[in-house]
C-alpha cells in the first residue's frame, strides 16, 4: 500500500530540528513520538487521496520531513529500544513500526535500515509477522512485554530464532514460567539477557519458582558470546556454569525462596573471571552472622572487577565484602538499606569496610570528600506532628584524582528503610563509617544538605581531616559544623593564654577557601538533645549560620589561621553588616549582594530562621541564643 503524504502538527515537526535548523533541546522521548505519531496516522488516513499531492508538498517544507538520514534512524532505533515499556494487557499497546508510516521519507528510512527490523515487535500478531519476516536471517533484539497475547510468539522465538543477540523480557510472575525453560539455555549468540520480573500484586503471596526440570550445570557448551546478565526477582539458576564470559552481573531482588547458600554463591562467582561490573542488590545468600562464616571459605579473586554495588544490610555487605579480594582500584558502591540491630552490627561492618579502604588508599589516596543529605518529604506535618511518610538518606561519596575511571571510588548511601523521625543511628552510622575511612589526605570537603549533624559529631569528623583546604557548603545550613569550629577556636585560644599544655589541637589548620551557595545565611541551628549526642527539634538555637561562622574565623584569625578566600554566591537572607564583618577577617571576600536583607527588615527578637511548619506561637520551643551568650563572657 502507498504511503500517504501527510502533513506534520509542530509539535512532532520540533524532534531533532528547529525552524531554524539548528539542533533542538527537547529530548526524545517515547510517549510523546508516540502520540505525535497517532495523531498523524488518524490525520492522514482521514485525507482524502486527490489532496496527497498537496500534502507531500507541505511535508517537504516541513524540518521533520526533511531531516537527516542519520538522525531519523536514531529516532527509530530509540522507539525500538525502549518499546519495551510501552507495552500492556490492557489493549493499548502501542508498535514502533507506526512511526515509520508518517510521511514517505521516514518510510523510505525505515525500509533503507535493515537493522531497523532487527528488533521484533511483539506488540501485535501483525506486527510480529511484519518484523520477523523482514529481519530474514539477522540477529534479533527480543524486546517485549511479556503479556497473554504474545507469550507465544516470544517462547517460539526465543526456541527457533536462528540467531538472538539481545533479550530483554519485562514480565509479571505469573507469565513468566512457560518463558524460563528457554531462558535457562539461551541461544548460543545471545550477547545480553535482562529479564525484568514484577511480584505478585496478591497480598501475602510468596514468589516461588519450581525447580528447572533438569539440571543447570553442564547442560551444553560455554556462552562464549553472552557478556552482560540482568536478573530482577528472577530465580538464581538462570546464572549458570556455562556463563563463563560474563563482564557485568547485575541482581536485583532476589527472592528469599532462590537465595543459594553462601558456599554455592560464591562457586558461582568463582567462574566469573572476566567479571568487571557486579551488583547484588538485595540478593546476597542465606542470611549468616558475622561470626558464623566458614573459617575454611576461601576468597574469591575477581582480579577484572571494576565496580562492585551491594544494598543490604550491614550483615549481608560484610559478608560477602570479607569473602571476596576486591582489587584496590575497584570502585565501592553501597547502600545500607535498614540501620536495624546498628549496635550489634556496625563495629564488624566498619572493620571490614576499613580493612578494604586501606587497601585501596594506597593504590588511589582519597582526596575528596562529599557528604549529601537528602528528605524525601516534610519531617513534621503539624508543628511537631511526625510526618509518618518522612524518609531521609545519607550519602558518602569519596573521590581520588589517581582513580582510572570516573566516579567516587567509595559511594555509600545510609537510606534505612523504616520509619524513624529521629537522626541517632544515622549520626551512629556516619560517624563510624567516616572514622574506618582514611581521610588524612582529603583536600576538599563537600557539604550539600547536611543539617542534622551536631557540633560534638562535627568535632570527631573533622580531626582527621589535617590536609583539608577547601570547604563547600551548599543548601541548608551545617550548623553544628561551624559551631565546632567556633568552640574549638575558643578553647584553643584559652589553653595558649593559660600557657597550659594543649591537649586539644586546633581543627582544619590548613584550612584556606570556604564556598557558600544557594545557603540560608540567617538559618538557625539544632540544640543537643538532653542525655543525647543527636539533634533536639524542640530546643532550638537563634544564633544564625553565618554570624557563627565569621565569628569562628575571627577567632581562628588570632593564630595566624587567615582565611584567604570566602565565597557567598545566591544565598539569601544576610546581612550587609555581616558582610563587612567578614572583610574584615579575610583575604578576599566575594559575595552576589542580589539576596541581601536590609537591615530595617531584621527582627532582634527571632534573628534565626526556622523551617515555616515550626514558627507557631504555641510551639513549646526552648531558644537560646548561644553566639549572643559567648560573647557577653568575652567581654
Amino acid at each position: 500500500m502507498p504511503v500517504r503524504a501527510i502533513s506534520l502538527p509542530t509539535s512532532f515537526a520540533s524532534f531533532g530540528h528547529d525552524n531554524t535548523g539548528n539542533s533542538s533541546v527537547r529530548p526524545l522521548k517515547i510517549p510523546r513520538i508516540k502520540r505525535a505519531a497517532t495523531a498523524l496516522l488518524r490525520h492522514g488516513y482521514r485525507t482524502p487521496s486527490n489532496h496527497a499531492a498537496e500534502l507531500r508538498h507541505q511535508n517537504s517544507l516541513n524540518s521533520a520531513c526533511v531531516l537527516p538520514d542519520l538522525v531519523i534512524r536514531k529516532i527509530f532505533l530509540q522507539c525500538a529500544e525502549l518499546s519495551v515499556t510501552s507495552q500492556s494487557d490492557e489493549g493499548d499497546a502501542w508498535s514502533w513500526v507506526s512511526i515509520s508510516h508518517v510521511c514517505s521519507s521516514w518510510r523510505r528510512v525505515a525500509l533503507q535500515s535493515p537493522d531497523l527490523w532487527r528488533y521484533v515487535d511483539f506488540s501485535h500478531p501483525k506486527w510480529y509477522m511484519l518484523t520477523w519476516a523482514r529481519a530474514k536471517m539477522s540477529a534479533l533484539h527480543v524486546i517485549a512485554t511479556v503479556t497473554a497475547t504474545n507469550i507465544r510468539q516470544l517462547r517460539c522465538t526465543l526456541q527457533l530464532a536462528h540467531r538472538i543477540q539481545d533479550i530483554h523480557l519485562i514480565s509479571p510472575i505469573e507469565k513468566v514460567h512457560p518463558l524460563l525453560e528457554s531462558l535457562t539455555h539461551p541461544n548460543p549468540s545471545v550477547e545480553s539477557l535482562i529479564l525484568d520480573v514484577r511480584p505478585s500484586q496478591i497480598p501475602d503471596v510468596i514468589d516461588i519458582y519450581a525447580p528447572p526440570s533438569f539440571p543447570t550445570s553442564y547442560s551444553g557448551p560455554p556462552l562464549t558470546k553472552l557478556k552482560y546478565l540482568e536478573l530482577h526477582h528472577a530465580p538464581f539458576y538462570l546464572l549458570t556454569s556455562r556463563c563463563i564470559n560474563l563482564t557485568h552481573f547485575h541482581l536485583y531482588d532476589l527472592p528469599l525462596t532462590e537465595r543459594p547458600t553462601l558456599h554455592y554463591f560464591l562457586q558461582m562467582l568463582e567462574n566469573l573471571t572476566h567479571l568487571r561490573s557486579l551488583t547484588l542488590d538485595r540478593s546476597f545468600p542465606i542470611n549468616i552472622e558475622f561470626n558464623n562464616i566458614t573459617t575454611g571459605e576461601r576468597r574469591i579473586e575477581l582480579p577484572q572487577l571494576e565496580n562492585i554495588s551491594l544494598a543490604g544490610n550491614m550483615v549481608e555487605i560484610g559478608n560477602i565484602l570479607t569473602c571476596l579480594a576486591i582489587p584496590p582500584s575497584a570502585h565501592l558502591i553501597i547502600r545500607i538499606t535498614t540501620l536495624m540491630n546498628l549496635t550489634s552490627t556496625i563495629s564488624n561492618f566498619t572493620q571490614i569496610l576499613a580493612s578494604h579502604s586501606l587497601a585501596q588508599v594506597e593504590y588511589v589516596p582519597l582526596d575528596i570528600l562529599v557528604l549529601t543529605g537528602h528528605e524525601f518529604c516534610e519531617r513534621y506535618i503539624d508543628i511537631f506532628s511526625p510526618n509518618p511518610e518522612y524518609r531521609q538518606s545519607l550519602r558518602i561519596r569519596a573521590f581520588s584524582a589517581g582513580s582510572e575511571e570516573g566516579g567516587a571510588v567509595i559511594d555509600l548511601t545510609i537510606n534505612p528503610d523504616e520509619f524513624d523521625p529521629n537522626d541517632d543511628g544515622m549520626i551512629t552510622a556516619l560517624t563510624a563509617i567516616l572514622t574506618a575511612l582514611p581521610l588524612a589526605q582529603v583536600h576538599t570537603l563537600a557539604l550539600q544538605d547536611l543539617e542534622i549533624v551536631t557540633q560534638s559529631s562535627w568535632t570527631s569528623f573533622l580531626q582527621p581531616l589535617t590536609s583539608l583546604r577547601v570547604l563547600d557548603i551548599a543548601g541548608r545550613a551545617p550548623s553544628g559544623l561551624v559551631w565546632a569550629l567556633l568552640l574549638n577556636a575558643r578553647s584553643h585560644g584559652k589553653r595558649f593564654k593559660d600557657r597550659h599544655d594543649e591537649s586539644q589541637r586546633i581543627l582544619v589548620p590548613s584550612l584556606e577557601d570556604i564556598y557558600l551557595h544557594n545557603v540560608d545565611c540567617s538559618s538557625g541551628g539544632y540544640m543537643v538533645a538532653p542525655n543525647s549526642l543527636v539533634n533536639s527539634h524542640r530546643d532550638l538555637d537563634d544564633s544564625r549560620f553565618l554570624d557563627v561562622l565569621i565569628a569562628s574565623l575571627t577567632h581562628r584569625r588570632r593564630f595566624a589561621l587567615c582565611l584567604r578566600s570566602l565565597c557567598i554566591a545566591q544565598c539569601t537572607f544576610f546581612l550587609r553588616k555581616t558582610v563587612e564583618d567578614a572583610r574584615k577577617v579575610v583575604s578576599y571576600l566575594i559575595c552576589d549582594f542580589r539576596n541581601v536583607m536590609k537591615e530595617e527588615t531584621y527582627d532582634e527578637t527571632f534573628p534565626a530562621r526556622y523551617p515555616p511548619q515550626w514558627r507557631t506561637q504555641h510551639a513549646q520551643l526552648r531558644h537560646y541564643h548561644r553566639l549572643r551568650a559567648l560573647t557577653e563572657l568575652d567581654s
